[in-house]
This record gives structure tokens, sequence and C-alpha cells, in this order.
């Protein structure tokens, strides 16, 4: 009887922690991070495209930190912005910069601010 007691707590006890995970995936606010390309003029102009950032969640406000990368390396310029469920995407930028170089922003954390 005692190791069906205990076989009965270690399931639930994994039930439970597999629940948890569950959740917490589905509060991943990073994955509802998205970026857009658009085609501005002044980026087009540079054989390049518009860089824009958006939420993709239906009803939650992201916040999101962003760095920006130059050719691969890291700028030390890092951004923050709250994206609202259903507003326009954010302007971030051309994808290369005056020189031609390429030019990216990574996702450094997002979480639900609401």
């Amino acid at each position: 009887m005692d190791a069906e007691v205990e076989a009965s707590r270690t399931l639930t006890i994994m039930l439970a922690a597999g629940a948890v995970g569950v959740a917490a995936a589905e509060d991943d606010a990073r994955k509802y991070v998205q970026f857009v390309q658009d085609y501005a003029a002044m980026c087009v102009s540079r054989n390049a495209v518009e860089i824009l950032v958006k939420s993709s969640h239906g009803s939650r406000t992201v916040r999101v930190w962003l760095d920006r990368y130059n050719a691969g390396v890291g700028t030390g310029d890092r951004s923050r912005t709250d994206l609202k469920p259903g507003a326009d995407p954010e302007p971030l930028g051309c994808s290369r910069t005056l020189d031609g170089g390429t030019q990216e922003w990574r996702v450094v954390r997002a979480e639900f601010s609401d």
C-alpha cells in the first residue's frame, strides 16, 4: 500500500510540474515579438528595407528590450518599448546603415507589462 501511495504522490508532483511548465511556456512574451519589414523610401534608397517590431499577442502589452547590431557586432544601443495589442509596428531603422553595413535588432528580454 505504501508503494502505491508513493507512486501516486510522485505522479501528482510530475503532473503539477508539467502544468507549471506549460503555463510558463504560454506566458513567454518573447514568442509574441515579431520583426516585420516595410519598403520605406529612405531605406530603399540604400538598397535596404525598414525593420519594424510589433506584438502578435491579441490582448496583452509586451515590453521588449532590443539590442542593435551593425555588421554582426553589438553597438551598445539598447532600446525598450511597449508593444500594445493591435497597434501599428514601431520602426527601428533600415537594414543597412548609411555606409552600406548590415544592421539588425535582437530581442534581449520580453515580458508582459499588464
